[in-house]
């Protein structure tokens, strides 16, 4: 009875944090690799728009959705669409933490690829 009632407690806590029945942004899965640095230019990962959408966005379902919502308009978190902020600075949120959000556990690479992705919502 014990773990039943562990069990449906943590279904609850779950699905309370789950960001609601709010549909998430499609993913653009035709192209998920977007350079935007000129060819004569080497690629910065986290500034020059050089991300893995699919990727991305599972990290974001994995560590950011349940603050921040399916739809990146926010939750208990807030908004993540049109902040202005660099992928250098949203990858330094990620990283550092800011606010009453705790730093993310993610390495550079993964932490690279998710503020590329935020900062082209």
């Amino acid at each position: 009875m014990k773990k039943f009632l562990l069990a449906l407690g943590a279904v609850v806590a779950l699905t309370a944090c789950g960001g609601g029945d709010e549909a998430a942004p499609p993913v653009d899965e035709e192209s998920p690799a977007v350079d935007e640095a000129p060819a004569d230019e080497p690629a910065d990962d986290a500034t020059a728009g050089d991300y893995d959408a699919e990727s991305a966005r599972a990290t974001y379902e994995q560590s950011c959705i349940a603050c921040h919502g399916g739809d990146l308009q926010g939750a208990s978190g807030p908004a993540l669409v049109g902040t202005g902020l660099s992928a250098a600075e949203i990858q330094d949120i990620i990283q550092n933490g800011q606010g009453s959000m705790p730093a993310q556990n993610l390495d550079d690479d993964e932490a690279a690829n998710l503020a590329a992705w935020l900062e082209a919502q």
